[in-house]
């Protein structure tokens, strides 16, 4: 396992941590995102997965494939370093793609694009 990393910024208000292990479960990601709703996808998914050409039918076929293996990293937020987001990378039709997670009750992507 990795160490945390942690970055403080010249304005010295924010740090962002970054570790190499999951925060959330990826089996409680995708018990809940069974349905194109239960994604919970932000405007920045949206625009992400219209400019990647895909349907959002394929955004939740990529979510439920993926694995354990496709994760890349946890960070926390810019704005609130106790947040964490968790970052996976896979692939869709030769196309890299970068897909984040974040939970608050419930899961939801906040971005959904292109490598």
């Amino acid at each position: 396992m990795r160490a945390t990393k942690f970055y403080r910024y010249t304005n010295h208000r924010f740090i962002l941590m970054e570790k190499h292990i999951p925060h959330y479960s990826l089996a409680e990601i995708k018990a809940q995102m069974t349905t194109i709703e239960s994604m919970n996808l932000t405007v920045s998914a949206m625009s992400g997965i219209r400019k990647i050409g895909m349907a959002k039918s394929d955004a939740l076929s990529v979510v439920q494939e993926l694995t354990w293996k496709n994760f890349y990293k946890s960070m926390t937020t810019y704005n609130n370093n106790s947040i964490w987001q968790d970052v996976y990378h896979t692939q869709w039709k030769d196309i890299g793609l970068y897909v984040k997670f974040q939970r608050a009750n419930e899961y939801f992507i906040i971005s959904f694009k292109e490598l």
